[in-house]
């Protein structure tokens, strides 16, 4: 298993290195972000940029202090990412480091699951409230423990004790985001090979994100038989062996979401099984773009759609918003001046 090659001496010894910078090898990786953010910055299909992906704390028989929560991300972390990111704004001062937290010790598995906070004080050389950097982690059931695993992906028989852990993990890390005043994005879920298992996990991990209005994206798009899953080198992205699309998969990740808001968004969620969807907003009737929802109609809304806006429990009157509705969005304006700081409320479901 992955996890296994992760704890291995030689791994340790190669992060207690680049921690380090012995021979100069955090200088070479600073130096690696200076040439590829000053590369790819300008490039309009790079939001951000993640320094290192699932970063392990190194050698820690000979410094069990970083198994302290914590204490890996503010003495080894965050100094390292403030030297990266000084990097990233030298080339473009707009740029976004879409930074992660410690693999290990703040997950620690087969004690039921603890997770604990992160040790960053201040978004890593910035300050709280940046608009220049985004908490970013990973959820795997999988992570549990290996038996819930056994099989290479989550157990149907595990659903409780899977949804538990994705919440206590998303909601600890929506609350490391809310102290660092940040955005939180899920960059990495699933990996998952078959129908049941997978639907259960990406429906999770996406209803938990929504509950805490988290990001989310999927991990992967294609097979290039990576071995850093509990997948191995199976076939884990949207694509069969034969080359036929998993549409299953496709189907689970094409939720409704609000994708844009004309204010401040407060609740998105999206049944599955339904295809109903409910959001709200609080208006803020200055901004002059409107609401915009994203609906697949191919894998849930092929009879068409049904909306309503509500708002201080009124079904508001078609003079005071627009809507209109496209191939994959609704855009919806609240033009009515008086409902400006009002919770209004959005509904999606399918025509019968």
């Amino acid at each position: 298993m992955f996890s296994d090659y992760f704890t291995s001496p030689e791994n340790m010894k190669a992060f207690d290195a680049l921690y380090k910078n012995v021979d100069g090898l955090q200088d070479a990786f600073v130096e690696y972000w200076d040439v590829t953010s000053k590369t790819l910055t300008s490039n309009p299909y790079v939001i951000g940029f993640d320094p290192l992906n699932e970063p392990y704390p190194g050698n820690t028989l000979r410094k069990p202090d970083l198994l302290l929560p914590g204490n890996f991300d503010r003495q080894r972390l965050a100094p390292m990412y403030a030297r990266v990111f000084e990097r990233y704004q030298k080339n473009d001062s707009e740029s976004i480091m879409w930074f992660e937290p410690a693999t290990f010790p703040d997950i620690v598995s087969n004690f039921g699951g603890i997770i604990t906070e992160v040790g960053f004080e201040v978004p890593p050389g910035g300050e709280i409230g940046s608009s220049h950097h985004v908490l970013n982690d990973h959820t795997y059931c999988c992570q549990l423990n290996r038996e819930v695993c056994a099989s290479g992906e989550p157990s149907t028989d595990k659903t409780q004790e899977c949804y538990d852990w994705h919440d206590k993990r998303i909601g600890t890390r929506d609350n490391d985001a809310k102290r660092l005043g940040l955005p939180l994005h899920i960059t990495e879920f699933g990996a998952c090979l078959t129908e049941g298992p997978c639907t259960q996990e990406i429906r999770q991990v996406t209803e938990v994100s929504d509950k805490y209005l988290a990001g989310w994206g999927y991990w992967q798009f294609k097979n290039y038989e990576d071995l850093t899953t509990s997948a191995g080198t199976a076939s884990e992205g949207f694509y069969n062996p034969d080359g036929s699309l998993q549409a299953w998969k496709v189907k689970a990740l094409a939720r409704t979401y609000l994708m844009f808001t004309q204010g401040t968004p407060v609740r998105n969620t999206f049944d599955m099984e339904s295809a109903s969807f409910e959001a709200e907003f609080r208006a803020d009737t200055r901004i002059g773009h409107p609401t915009q929802i994203y609906y697949s109609a191919e894998y849930y809304y092929s009879n068409g759609i049904e909306t309503e806006v509500i708002a201080n429990g009124q079904v508001l009157a078609g003079s005071q918003y627009s809507l209109s509705v496209t191939d994959f969005y609704v855009l919806l304006q609240i033009t009515d001046d008086a409902l400006n700081g009002e919770t209004i409320k959005f509904t999606l479901t399918k025509s019968q």
